[in-house]
């Protein structure tokens, strides 16, 4: 590798962390092979963002936007790809991209998405939020917290980001993704209804939404919101939220909730879930 790819790579890696740090999805392209005297250097790679952002090079040209628009295209998808080019008419075989080049050879780039598939977005950093907060951080989950006091955000230090504010507002300040999980645990019935609301009756799509609740207060806030906006789909609610394992501390409530972040993301659908349980 010599000394510019080294150069860029640096500064590819850099991007790379500061994407995961800020939760955002990118596509990291490696060149991986090279035949001939294309641009493409073994080991070169390019970062490339959603918005088509990109950081480092595969040999510019041609082949880095097509590159470019492939690795939308997968961003898209949320998915992985393997990929040979032609640099030349003449140097092309089966399954090899085209790309109008004459310098000639082939390349082969590796497309890996890296994304944020379990994302968490906690709604009140009071004792079950920082609790659960704790509990997720070494699943993976990227977690932001939402929470209109600034000085409950600075006790949760495990979450990878913040947002002071209103917690409805927060829906669309925060950047929410459809398929997120949500779980509402904030200090009063009046907020926990009106997220709960936004994101039953919005477009967001969430895959699961915690309510942190008792049974009766379930039951009311649900009955109000079905009167105010009509039937809806609640097949992701899950309130009271959890898995039954016992307990009723902050700790153990963080726990069961977290166990069951992880039963409904991974598809394991033989758990008990609190909301499944008859009233005793």
């Amino acid at each position: 590798m010599n000394a510019g790819v080294t150069h860029d790579v640096d500064a590819v890696f850099r991007a790379v962390v500061a994407a995961r740090e800020r939760g955002e999805e990118a596509i990291l392209v490696t060149v991986v092979e090279k035949e001939g005297s294309g641009p493409a250097e073994p080991g070169a790679k390019m970062l490339v963002a959603a918005d088509g952002r990109t950081a480092g090079t595969v040999g510019g040209g041609a082949l880095e936007l097509l590159a470019t628009r492939r690795a939308l295209g997968l961003l898209a998808e949320q998915s992985s790809a393997f990929l040979r080019y032609a640099l030349g008419d003449g140097d092309a075989v089966e399954g090899d991209e085209p790309t109008g080049m004459l310098c000639g050879g082939r390349a082969a780039l590796f497309f890996e998405y890296l994304g944020q598939p379990l994302r968490v977005y906690l709604y009140g950093a009071g004792h079950v939020g920082r609790a659960l907060a704790r509990t997720l951080a070494p699943l993976g989950a990227y977690v932001t917290a939402i929470d209109p006091r600034p000085e409950a955000l600075t006790q949760v230090p495990e979450a990878r980001r913040t947002v002071a504010g209103d917690y409805v507002d927060a829906l669309a300040d925060a950047g929410v993704r459809p398929g997120g999980f949500h779980v509402i645990a904030t200090p009063g019935h009046a907020s926990d209804y009106q997220v709960l609301r936004a994101l039953l009756t919005g477009d967001l799509a969430p895959r699961y939404v915690a309510l942190v609740a008792s049974r009766g207060k379930a039951a009311s806030l649900l009955a109000r919101l079905r009167e105010e906006a009509g039937d809806m789909d609640t097949s992701a609610l899950y309130t009271p939220a959890g898995l039954d394992l016992g307990g009723s501390s902050p700790a153990a409530i963080a726990l069961s909730i977290a166990a069951e972040i992880q039963a409904v993301y991974h598809g394991k659908r033989t758990h008990a879930h609190l909301r499944d349980r008859q009233p005793s």
